[in-house]
């Protein structure tokens, strides 16, 4: 390792020219992300016990040696909006926590609740028929890397459990949450900086890397770009990847782009819808104020209408 950092490059000389294509992949495409963190081959599973017990460290009683895919339940609530929200990656620790993790890069109404929702089915599904279960609930956690803004502050990560509101300990171990905010992840990073940072500067900018830095010669993190490399890829792996990345990513460049081109036209459409529901109220004050006997004068002065429009009403 001591070698491999002697002949590596500081962060600004490893990063891709505009309009290059980078050699390694973009994490927050489902595809890339599974072939990352897939819990089912060697590689990946250890880049996903060092990405979780970095991450959940201060919420895990002791570190994670092993992960394993999770089978999904059916989905209790049977809506179609629910079925449609399915997290990226299942899994399970070799104690039994069951952890689910989410990549959304498109913006959801209700963001938290839907974190509540799924994290309350993975309780419920522990359920086993009979009266020696006993409500032996395992732990749960749900990770969420999100792409927008969900909370009005600077912080990127945010941890949730459910606690005592007066000594503010943990309350039970049922539910906890990381929710991880990657648009406030900033485009730098330093060899000092702590584990959770490096990952999420992989999680938002690795596809803008064409080597790894010094900055993060770290093995774990040389295990995750070996990992996330273009050329791992087969061809029909490839061709899916690309078909993610712009159904997905071409969304938002689309929704961004017309809110740009029209952003005027737009502005000027709500000044306008504004301006009309604002002299709507004015009348309608207006003639109340008429219809009570209330001197046109005064209703002039107090609107700012013209004599001429109150005389209308």
């Amino acid at each position: 390792m001591e070698q491999q950092q002697k002949h590596r490059k500081s962060f600004r000389d490893c990063l891709i020219k505009t309009g290059e294509d980078g050699p390694f992949t973009n994490l927050l495409v489902d595809l890339a992300f599974k072939k990352a963190f897939d819990p089912d081959k060697p590689t990946s599973r250890e880049n996903l016990i060092n990405l979780l017990n970095d991450l959940l460290e201060p919420q895990l009683r002791r570190p994670i040696r092993n992960v394993m895919t999770r089978s999904v339940a059916k989905n209790l609530s049977g809506s179609r909006e629910s079925r449609s929200a399915i997290f990226d990656l299942h899994c399970e620790d070799d104690t039994g926590n069951l952890i689910e993790i989410e990549v959304q890069i498109r913006k959801l109404k209700n963001f938290r609740k839907r974190l509540a929702f799924y994290a309350s089915e993975m309780v419920a599904n522990q359920a086993e028929p009979g009266q020696e279960w006993r409500f032996r609930v395992k732990p749960t956690y749900v990770i969420a890397f999100a792409r927008h803004e969900v909370f009005d502050d600077d912080r990127i990560v945010h941890r949730a459990t459910v606690t005592d509101l007066e000594t503010g300990e943990q309350f039970v171990d049922t539910y906890n949450f990381t929710t991880i905010e990657l648009s406030k992840v900033p485009f730098f990073i330093e060899a000092s900086s702590d584990s959770v940072s490096k990952w999420l500067f992989f999680f938002r900018f690795l596809n803008r890397l064409k080597d790894l830095p010094v900055e993060l010669a770290e093995r774990k993190f040389e295990l995750l770009t070996e990992s996330s490399k273009v050329s791992n890829l087969s061809k029909e792996e490839f061709k899916d990847y690309l078909a993610m990345y712009h159904k997905e990513w071409d969304h938002n460049a689309m929704v961004e782009g017309v809110f740009e081109e029209f952003a005027d036209e737009i502005n000027a459409k709500v000044s306008e819808s504004v301006a009309k529901s604002v002299a709507e109220k004015t009348h309608d004050i207006a003639r109340k104020m008429r219809s009570q006997g209330v001197a046109d004068s005064i209703i002039v002065t107090a609107t700012g209408l013209t004599e001429a429009e109150v005389k209308a009403l």
